[in-house]
């Protein structure tokens, strides 16, 4: 073996042999991993634009918007009920505040529960493994968001 090596026409051979060898293994590589579509980790992500969900678009939004305001205004009527009652002013104030607070962030955790029962059903019907929103990717992903509106939109009727 070591006498064929000594020869530099053998010793070329071998080394384009070796090169061919691994150029064909890496090949083969990239072929197995774009045969497969669908099967790469950002394909597997969805990505939702979470700013489109908090406006007039999006109908969980709208209905909780209204009945948040509905709330605060009869909130505003039993507070000036009791002002005109002449109660303590400033603890009627203090107390509707802690109210309207309590109610925002309750309606807030039920639009959230809401958003993330319809991302993950459309992530589920997408066969996504996992859905994040849109600004907390760089790259890639596949943007639900228009099928977790509509989502939302059929659950609200």
């Amino acid at each position: 073996m070591m006498r064929m090596m000594n020869n530099k026409k053998n010793v070329k051979i071998f080394s384009i042999v070796i090169a061919a060898i691994f150029i064909i293994g890496i090949g083969a590589l990239a072929y197995t991993q774009m045969a497969t579509p669908g099967t790469s980790a950002a394909s597997n992500v969805g990505v939702i634009d979470m700013s489109r969900l908090d406006n007039p678009e999006n109908p969980v939004y709208v209905k909780a918007a209204k009945e948040f305001t509905d709330y605060r205004s009869q909130v505003a009527a039993d507070m000036q009920a009791k002002v005109d009652a002449a109660q303590d002013d400033a603890k009627i104030k203090q107390e509707a505040q802690a109210n309207v607070e309590k109610k925002m962030e309750e309606m807030n955790k039920q639009m959230a529960d809401q958003t993330m029962e319809a991302a993950k059903a459309v992530g589920n019907a997408k066969g996504l493994s996992v859905v994040l929103p849109k600004d907390a990717v760089l790259y890639g992903g596949v943007d639900i968001t228009d099928q977790v509106l509509k989502k939302l939109a059929s659950d609200a009727k």
